[in-house]
């Protein structure tokens, strides 16, 4: 086993010193990340961070649906990871919080640490419904993203992909699967009676009429109960459709590794861990979550993630400054969103956005992220 001081360390130069205080990041997504680059140059001597992650780099989540989809190549979603002597990165994929004996329990490692920072993100929500996880697809993780790209390459000329979900993830998905397969047949599937259900009735009409002007059926008010290996199964009186790919778009929750810090904090109504405004559990000290899997008064998102992370890096940096935190009440810019590679959508800061000028800002704002400038 690993306990943490035998790590192998990407960083510029020499072995590392040993320090006396270990934080440990589990996840290098948008909140993991954020809080990295913004403590990197504020690193007390004595402490030594290790971030744990299954990949060897930060990647882009925003675009999982077009690695899904084809049109992205998959090093286009990748950013290297940040080098300092102080930080290392360990490739592994956590299956325990052990919060008792301080430590963690990952596939090949266990790493010991004195504050541990969860960002450990989202999983697919499939809300109980029967065999949905065994017979979709998913978009979520990265390996998910490309391993739904293989099938969707395989499939011949008219086949059916049926997407479960007309959020953002699903609208972005099925309308980059059209540009990239014009050969199949697309059918999005959605539980309440509108697409983007949440966003202004300008938007929600530019969509569903560029989905249909694109060939993809839309189908509204279906709450589907049961999908088996052939078909989808749907409202009161079981109706079904068969399809040849079906993806699963239709919600997330945290990641249940998190689950038992809600020993020591309580849940709110999407199950995220409710902590304090410095983003540490209420009772009990030096664990700190981020991200998809703690409490907001907003919907998870990537946005969201990075302002977490970038705060809570400001708390660390006044703690060893010596100073009082005082945060800066979030203020998400909105919501942009991709029709392909030539049009698009946004709220932002209550305007509504339609056409190419949604789809540049967006490109603009995921390319400043990527070279950590966003």
């Amino acid at each position: 086993m690993n306990d943490g001081n035998n790590r192998q360390r990407q960083k510029e130069g020499g072995k590392a010193s040993v320090m006396n205080k270990h934080i440990v990041v589990l996840g290098a997504g948008y909140g993991g990340m954020a809080f990295i680059n913004t403590i990197l140059p504020h690193i007390p001597s004595d402490v030594c961070i290790s971030v744990i992650d299954r990949l060897p780099c930060h990647t882009i989540k925003p675009e999982y649906y077009a690695l899904a989809s084809g049109s992205l190549n998959e090093n286009k979603v990748k950013a290297a990871f940040p080098i300092h002597s102080q930080v290392d990165y360990i490739l592994d994929e956590v299956e325990e919080i052990q919060v008792a004996y301080h430590k963690v329990i990952c596939k090949n490692n266990e790493v010991a640490f004195d504050q541990l920072i969860v960002a450990l993100g989202c999983v697919d929500n499939y809300f109980n419904v029967p065999w949905a996880e065994k017979y979709t697809e998913s978009i979520q993780t990265f390996g998910q993203a490309m391993r739904t790209r293989k099938k969707i390459d395989q499939l011949p000329p008219g086949s059916c992909v049926a997407i479960i979900g007309g959020g953002l993830s699903g609208i972005e998905f099925a309308s980059d699967l059209r540009e990239q397969h014009p050969d199949l047949k697309i059918i999005l599937m959605e539980r309440s009676n509108e697409v983007l259900s949440t966003l202004p009735d300008r938007i929600r009409k530019y969509v569903r009429q560029h989905l249909e002007d694109n060939s993809i059926e839309v189908m509204t008010n279906v709450s589907v109960t049961m999908i088996d290996e052939r078909a989808i199964y749907y409202g009161p009186v079981q109706e079904w459709m068969e399809y040849d790919m079906c993806v699963w778009a239709a919600g997330i929750k945290p990641n249940p590794v998190a689950s038992p810090l809600l020993a020591y904090s309580n849940a709110d109504r999407l199950t995220r861990i409710v902590v304090k405004e410095n983003y540490e559990l209420p009772y009990y000290n030096d664990i700190f979550v981020i991200g998809d899997c703690a409490s907001s008064e907003f919907a998870p998102s990537a946005q969201l993630a990075h302002i977490q992370g970038k705060q809570l890096g400001q708390y660390f940096i006044s703690v060893w400054e010596g100073r009082e935190y005082l945060p800066e009440p979030i203020k998400l810019k909105g919501v942009l969103g991709y029709l392909g590679k030539k049009t698009g959508f946004g709220l932002v800061n209550g305007n509504v956005l339609l056409g190419k000028v949604p789809n540049v800002i967006k490109s603009g704002v995921l390319w400043m992220h990527k070279h950590h400038l966003g």
